[in-house]
């Protein structure tokens, strides 16, 4: 409890590193360390929000290994016409600190090219200290062709704020190509107000039609995420693992249902 208590509010109290930590929302994004163009889901939406995977997706995690950190998500997306919709909700859950944030975005679809706005709502109480809540947007370009996906957001790009502070803005570039019909390649660039761009790299191995291998390596900081996704028809279950270089292992898994799209 001593040193879960220490981990936690380490993160509330410097610089609000705890408030939108910008975690993953589904052991798919765990395993590939964020990128959300290598396996597409519901969720994927939740990063940027040009993305649009018809489904429902529910997923849950201990964050770093800690069952006083319970992290839950449930996100669904639709089609009509050429908008995609997505309702999402992440919750994380500790007798001390309690974190909710509500995702809604839309995005409008252009032959090869897609724009998309999500719009989050952050609750956030700190036990004995004081709770707050903020409005925050989201913006995502996306454009494809038959090999190459390519895509950036913007989080938080109105600079909002809490607790009268700036929350975290987050520039994300990421670009999947399609190496065969089995196996694709996915890198980014990620960077943060006030640190160095982060580089990311992922692939992704379908051995079976029913079994997917991901794999991931994230520099600055450096964490590597391994999993593993069972297609069964509509039904999708993931599990995967990744690293933390002070913290222990994130189990993360997920269980969605495709929609037709």
């Amino acid at each position: 409890m001593k040193k879960t208590t220490f981990i936690l509010f380490a993160f509330l109290f410097i610089s609000l590193l705890a408030i939108d930590l910008n975690l993953t929302p589904s052991a798919a994004h765990n395993a590939t360390n964020g990128l959300s163009l290598i396996l597409l889901n519901p969720s994927s939406g939740s990063l940027n929000p040009a993305i649009c995977n018809p489904g429902i997706e529910t997923s849950a995690t201990y964050l770093f290994g800690l069952k006083e950190l319970p992290y839950y998500n449930f996100h669904s997306a639709f089609r009509l016409r050429n908008f995609g919709f997505l309702l999402g909700n992440s919750y994380l859950d500790h007798k001390l600190y309690n974190e909710n944030i509500i995702n809604l975005a839309v995005n409008y679809n252009l032959q090869r090219f897609s724009f998309g706005l999500n719009f989050r709502h952050l609750y956030n109480r700190i036990e004995n200290y004081q709770k707050d809540s903020s409005i925050i947007f989201d913006a995502g370009l996306k454009w494809e062709n038959n090999k190459i996906i390519t895509g950036f957001s913007v989080r938080n790009f109105l600079q909002s704020s809490f607790l009268n502070e700036q929350l975290p803005v987050f520039y994300l570039w990421e670009t999947c190509y399609n190496l065969s019909s089995k196996s694709k390649i996915s890198i980014g660039l990620e960077k943060q107000d006030g640190f160095d761009f982060s580089f990311k790299i992922a692939g992704s191995y379908n051995f079976f039609r029913m079994l997917t291998l991901l794999t991931s390596y994230q520099y600055e900081p450096d964490r590597i995420g391994i999993g593993v996704v069972f297609n069964i028809k509509k039904i999708k279950v993931t599990y995967s693992i990744r690293t933390q270089q002070y913290l222990d292992l994130t189990h993360y898994i997920s269980v969605g249902y495709a929609l037709r799209k």
